[in-house]
This record gives structure tokens, C-alpha cells and sequence, in this order.
């Protein structure tokens, strides 16, 4: 079973999505805060959402790294349970892999999505993280 901890925000997670509901544009909060997957894959969601899918492809696939890379520094394993930060980051980076056409990035998403029990095409995932 994973560490409870490992299900929580990171600290620079946290600290960035503080400053991004107190006002902070996404792109200031992405750039002081580089170590953020969550920064990185919000950046990503507003991307998408403003038909920029490169540009979400790119930001949310450095959120996923970053997400997964903090992850593995604590223990996790493959098939354990994951944060929202990389559900998000799994979420945009397989909405944009579609929109580009990169379908087994789209596919694989979906699949892991679908393993932590969401859909990939429910909008209130990204609601939830941008809120």
C-alpha cells in the first residue's frame, strides 16, 4: 500500500497552488515554482483550454514527469495509488496527446485514468485542480 503521504500535494504543489488562488497568473506560478508537477500541469489544463494543444502537451507532460518523479523519491511503485497532481497532469497530457494525434500517449492515459478509477473525459477532474 502506498504512504499516505505520497497521495498528498508536495510542498512546492501546494505553495503554487496557494499563490494561483490568491490571484498569480499560471505562468508566474510555473516559473517560481519549477519543481511543481501541479504548476506545470495546470499551466497545461489553461493551455487546452485556450486551444493551445502543443502548448498543453508540452506543459502537462513536464507536469507528469515531475509528479511521477516525486512519487518514485517516496517509494511509490507502479499500481499503487496516485496524488491528484498526476491524475491531472495524466488527464491534459492525454486530452492534448488526442487533440495532436498522438494516440497511444492518448490511449495510454486513458488506461491509467481509467485504473485509478476516472474517466478521461470528466472535465471535473481538471474543475477540481483549477479551482
Amino acid at each position: 500500500m502506498a504512504n499516505v503521504d505520497l497521495l498528498r500535494p508536495s510542498h512546492h504543489d501546494q505553495v503554487a497552488r496557494a499563490e494561483y488562488q490568491a490571484g498569480a497568473d499560471l505562468r508566474s506560478v510555473a516559473a517560481s515554482y519549477p519543481d511543481s508537477g501541479w504548476a506545470w500541469a495546470a499551466l497545461g489544463a489553461e493551455s487546452l483550454q485556450s486551444d493551445q494543444p502543443a502548448d498543453a502537451y508540452a506543459f502537462a507532460f513536464l507536469g507528469h514527469v515531475i509528479a511521477f518523479k516525486a512519487l518514485t523519491d517516496g517509494g511509490w511503485q507502479e499500481g499503487q495509488p496516485v496524488g491528484a497532481t498526476a491524475l491531472l497532469a495524466a488527464q491534459v497530457l492525454g486530452l492534448a496527446a488526442q487533440q495532436i494525434g498522438d494516440l497511444p500517449r492518448y490511449e495510454r492515459s486513458q488506461t491509467f485514468l481509467a485504473e485509478a478509477g476516472y474517466s478521461i473525459d470528466d472535465l471535473s477532474l481538471l474543475a477540481a485542480q483549477l479551482s
